[in-house]
């Protein structure tokens, strides 16, 4: 199996639970990145998760509506290997940015959060437990973004 790292650049998607976000976020960005041969490939953790959960089914609903399918993501909890090994880290929140800042100071030049990376306003909220049109919200709204997170990526090449 080839590493990926060794192929692809690696931007790591996080948000809390890593069930609902950063998983949709990543599929996202793999899906634009696969469509446009773009050498980034998008990976998902969360600040306070456990290890084995699958993404909500909402979340899953949601980004299959747009052709978009995740059936085996399991979250992953965050820990500083992945830090390592992302070329960059984009956070759902201003929050989750900071707290990265906080607890992984030496890796801060690479953390940022998606508002701060694109022309985003605002923080992308958690539809966790709010229903699936909040969650069709969610991925509209990154589906919206995630070719912005693109663009900056491959023009700072």
């Amino acid at each position: 199996m080839t590493n990926i790292k060794e192929t692809k650049k690696v931007v790591l998607f996080v948000c809390t639970g890593n069930t609902c976000r950063s998983p949709m976020a990543a599929a996202i960005f793999n899906h634009f990145a696969e469509q446009e041969e773009i050498n980034w490939f998008a990976r998902s953790a969360g600040i306070a998760t456990e290890t084995g959960l699958p993404i909500s089914d909402d979340a899953k609903t949601a980004i299959n509506e747009y052709g978009i399918y995740i059936e085996d993501h399991m979250s992953r909890q965050l820990d500083e290997r992945m830090l390592i090994d992302a070329n960059i880290v984009l956070t759902m929140t201003k929050t989750q940015r900071d707290l990265l800042h906080i607890y992984f100071p030496e890796k801060k030049d690479k953390v940022f959060s998606v508002a701060e990376f694109t022309d985003f306003h605002g923080d992308i909220e958690d539809p966790y437990g709010k229903g699936l049109e909040k969650y069709q919200e969610t991925a509209k709204i990154l589906m919206e973004i995630i070719p912005k997170v693109l663009n900056v990526l491959t023009s700072q090449n």
